[in-house]
């Protein structure tokens, strides 16, 4: 059930929501300038993430629902769960599921990632996705809407409260992916080892050629032996300023890396 008090700022804002396509497919989203406003990274991350169809698959933190919709509108996924701190954003992505007639492979739970709510007790999954927040609040102006805020920044969650509920949501042998600054790449790659989960693919994205890259792209297996690979750098843009073939067949829900 909706909290009263949600559906009230809800429809209030209500002309002020969009729909705009996800992908160059069939996906659409609805979203809100003050609520959510997804970015190309949660894009990235479910492209990257080898996941099967049949795979189960928790995202933590899931704003409106951009990997859920990615994964089971353009991967084939059956069945992906969404753990979204913020109530209205979390109303946000059921609606986007109900929209996209995915409401039966995808399900949203409202709940706090470092205090796990029922629903989740004892789960575990195939695969752990995560688009975190990047920055300490301390480092960069934060924006007025308190849910983009909370979002961009680690306000209710770090990257430790991350890593570590994602090592005890996923199953021995299972898969953690997670995009983030290359700049925190130290502090990721070290975090995942201290929770077992041991890094296996490593990816830089460069927004064009030549550039330094400004994301990067990591999946770990958890209690796996060592042993990194690093893939070629994703590159966004061509020269010209146009999407790479490979950003394009990304677009078309293609995996990462193959136009």
């Amino acid at each position: 059930m909706i909290n009263p008090e949600v559906r009230i700022i809800t429809d209030e804002r209500r002309l002020n929501f969009e729909t705009n396509r996800l992908g160059l497919g069939k996906l659409r989203i609805t979203q809100h300038p003050a609520i959510f406003k997804f970015t190309i990274d949660p894009i990235l991350l479910a492209a990257f993430a080898r996941v099967r169809p049949q795979a189960s698959v928790l995202d933590l933190g899931a704003g409106a629902g951009v990997i859920p919709l990615w994964l089971t509108g353009y991967r084939g996924s059956h069945r992906v769960t969404g753990l979204e701190l913020q109530p209205e954003v979390a109303d946000l992505a059921r609606e986007n599921a109900k929209l996209n007639s995915l409401g039966e492979q995808i399900r949203i739970i409202t709940g706090d990632l470092r205090t796990p709510p029922s629903e989740l007790s004892g789960a575990t999954f195939d695969w752990v996705l995560s688009n975190p927040p990047y920055w300490p609040g301390i480092t960069h102006p934060l924006p007025e809407a308190e849910s983009l805020a909370r979002a961009k920044f680690e306000l209710t969650c770090k990257l430790e409260d991350v890593l570590k509920a994602a090592a005890g949501f996923c199953r021995d042998g299972g898969r953690v992916g997670l995009i983030h600054l290359p700049e925190r790449l130290t502090d990721l790659l070290s975090g995942m080892r201290r929770y077992r989960l041991e890094p296996k693919r490593l990816c830089l994205v460069l927004p064009k050629p030549g550039a330094p890259p400004h994301r990067v792209l990591v999946e770990a297996e958890k209690f796996a032996r060592p042993g990194l690979k690093v893939e070629a750098p994703f590159v966004i843009h061509g020269s010209d300023g146009q999407y790479s073939p490979e950003m394009i067949g990304v677009y078309q829900g293609k995996p990462l890396g193959y136009p």
